[in-house]
């Protein structure tokens, strides 16, 4: 083999490691972004008309991708019914949950409870689907458990001394509709790609909302809508959805799923210092340490010793 073949794969085994990581990186970025962008979001629209139209906007992105990358195919009835429960768990109850709670909550706390989605979903495979935990994971889903109730309970952030409880609460029960997903979404996965079930998603997400958008219409006042409320809408359909989707798709497709779920542990660490920049939140000390537990926790569940990759382990906040 010659010198100047040497350094050709040499030059793209490095290009390939460096475009998964930034492939990983991108979406922490855009996910962490995304908590504070949904409160800017919420200045000038309701909480239905954003879901309905950020959710809507996704599905049309997604449906024009399929169409493009020839990857479309036909279902049968039972997996379209499979779908539509699964959007009913992830966008519709995950983002109503999530959506209410940030209007009584801080972005910081929010992004540090939805950060234990992992841990919870191992929970619950240990006890619907009989998956085994060793000692390493349940300690970790003990510290998430005791993290997350030490924020949702305590939370000391002075902007929101007199609403975070029942936020945080409501941020708690988009954890569960998350992990439900999870675990009703790895049979799918065997029939059809993560691409097609997220595009699947999104159109179901779209149709859930349409109804209570369609009879709530009147209460949007569309006139008053902030320039800076429809960009960051904007910012979440295109950036926050589809190409944060894409990019951590990319990332699974090399390396294994154990590995690139250690680096969503770092969207907190991004809303934290979005949320401080753009809306000026301040960050308690117990807001902190519940935070860091949680982490902890999650980078404990995470480090499973498994071969099998789980891509609908794929979350979009």
């Amino acid at each position: 083999m010659s010198t100047k073949t040497v350094k050709t794969k040499k030059l793209q085994s490095l290009f390939m490691r460096s475009s998964t990581y930034i492939a990983l990186i991108l979406p922490v970025l855009l996910w962490g972004s995304s908590f504070v962008a949904t409160k800017i979001v919420l200045m000038s629209f309701t909480p239905l008309s954003y879901m309905f139209i950020r959710f809507a906007g996704a599905s049309l992105l997604f449906g024009l991708l399929l169409l493009l990358m020839q990857r479309t195919k036909a279902l049968d009835a039972k997996t379209h019914g499979q779908l539509a429960l699964l959007a009913l768990f992830q966008p519709g109850l995950y983002f109503t949950f999530e959506t209410l709670g940030l209007q009584l909550t801080s972005a910081s706390s929010a992004s540090m409870i939805i950060a234990g989605v992992p841990a919870a979903a191992s929970l619950l495979a240990s006890i619907f689907l009989k998956e085994r935990l060793n000692k390493r994971e349940w300690t970790g889903i003990l510290l998430s458990v005791a993290g997350v109730l030490l924020l949702a309970l305590f939370d000391d952030n002075p902007q929101y001394a007199v609403s975070s409880l029942t936020g945080n609460v409501l941020v708690f029960f988009a954890v569960i509709s998350a992990a439900v997903y999870m675990i009703l979404a790895r049979r799918l996965t065997t029939k059809i790609s993560v691409m097609n079930i997220t595009a699947y998603q999104f159109f179901y997400g779209g149709l859930f909302f349409l109804p209570l958008f369609i009879f709530r219409y009147n209460t949007m006042d569309w006139q008053l809508i902030e320039p800076i409320s429809l960009a960051a809408l904007g910012f979440l359909i295109i950036f926050s959805t589809v190409i944060a989707f894409l990019s951590y798709n990319y990332a699974l497709s090399k390396i294994k799923t154990s590995h690139a779920a250690v680096f969503i542990n770092g969207i907190p660490l991004v809303t934290v210092l979005a949320a401080g920049l753009v809306l000026g939140e301040q960050l308690g000390y117990l807001q902190l340490l519940g935070g860091l537990i949680i982490i902890a926790g999650v980078t404990l569940t995470n480090l499973r010793s498994t071969k099998i990759k789980q891509p609908v382990e794929i979350e979009v906040p």
